[in-house]
């Protein structure tokens, strides 16, 4: 069977962040954030992936992934993106006359999906959407459901007379191609995977649904990447690799080969990746923090800290936050409060 992972987006919300790497590849929990959900497409047995990217960060994803897969992807350029449905037509070679799945590759699952899956391959609808209830349908593509069946769906509506988001998992068959090609870009400039859904209801196509009772983000923001991190730090096991000299680990936490924690308090989950090094300092729940990593006589907690970061002398709590790689962050002593910044194209700083 076969999926198709769209990956071309530019994530212009999570910038500056993704100037140097795709919001796909942004590290959850130490491990970039595809990375989860092909280890999970592997598990329920889709193997034949193809990823759809575009001229500028295809050799970013074959350099990670080849870090993480013995295996290759099959690599299909999208160029000047222009939504879901613009996309899923660069992949008509690659699926041919085959059913397969449809994951936005920036979305996160745990549980349902293998249902889906096989409810999918075994039934006879031409397209299958995951519904999930939300408070904020608003911010999604909207089902309407009547008597079991899905009646209307539409697009981020101003006012949603429904809950039921869709997710970003999709099944399909030939016929999407159809759909994608008899659609016309919405009023935001799109085509959109839901307009050309709607035409296979229109064109009396078989258009089912699921109902997903397991965990879904769609990492698009700063705050959906610090939430996801923390989603996945709550499954972690104690994995203490490193060396700890003079410091109280409370709660779960993973610390890297060649990592030292020196007079310090961590309170997990946390993780902490290899050759870092935390002194005087206090890490809380829900922060992930790379590889040479330095945090020395400062305080984080539900953060991202990526690879060579450096954090020095920050009493003040970090909270809520995403430091790149190799950010610098500290605090200088002096007659006068200043607060001086070093900032590139799209940066965002929040004082109080």
């Amino acid at each position: 069977m076969k999926c198709v992972i769209l990956c071309a987006g530019v994530g212009r919300r999570l910038q500056p962040i993704t100037h140097t790497i795709p919001k796909q590849l942004i590290p959850i929990a130490n491990t970039p954030l595809l990375v989860h959900s092909i280890r999970k497409l592997l598990s329920i047995g889709i193997e034949d992936i193809g990823i759809v990217v575009n001229r500028q960060n295809k050799s970013i994803f074959e350099s990670i992934l080849t870090c993480y897969f013995s295996r290759g992807f099959h690599y299909i350029i999208q160029d000047s993106p222009k939504g879901i449905a613009h996309g899923l037509l660069s992949t008509e070679d690659f699926v041919g006359k085959e059913k397969f799945i449809l994951l936005l590759g920036d979305n996160s699952y745990d549980i349902g999906v293998e249902r889906f899956v096989e409810d999918f391959m075994q039934g006879k609808d031409n397209c299958k959407i995951l519904l999930k209830k939300v408070d904020n349908p608003e911010e999604y593509g909207v089902a309407y459901i009547e008597e079991g069946n899905i009646i209307f769906i539409e697009e981020k509506p101003k006012t949603a007379f429904s809950n039921w988001a869709i997710t970003g998992i999709y099944g399909f068959d030939h016929n999407v191609f159809k759909a994608c090609k008899g659609i016309q870009p919405s009023k935001r400039g799109e085509y959109e995977i839901t307009d050309a859904i709607t035409w296979l209801l229109n064109n009396d196509y078989r258009v089912g649904y699921n109902i997903l009772e397991g965990h879904w983000q769609d990492v698009g923001s700063p705050i959906d990447a610090i939430v996801e991190n923390a989603y996945r730090l709550s499954l972690i096991d104690n994995e203490l690799s490193g060396e700890i000299i003079d410091s109280q680990i409370v709660g779960k936490v993973i610390l890297g080969k060649g990592s030292t924690i020196y007079n310090s308090l961590i309170r997990g989950p946390v993780i902490i990746g290899d050759n870092s090094i935390i002194k005087y300092s206090y890490v809380g729940p829900y922060t992930s923090i790379g590889e040479k990593v330095n945090i020395d006589r400062s305080c984080v907690e539900n953060s991202i800290i990526l690879d060579y970061s450096i954090i020095s002398g920050v009493d003040d709590m970090i909270d809520y936050s995403i430091a790149g790689k190799g950010s610098i962050i500290t605090k200088e002593k002096g007659l006068k409060a200043v607060n001086r910044f070093i900032l590139g194209e799209n940066a965002k700083i929040y004082l109080k």
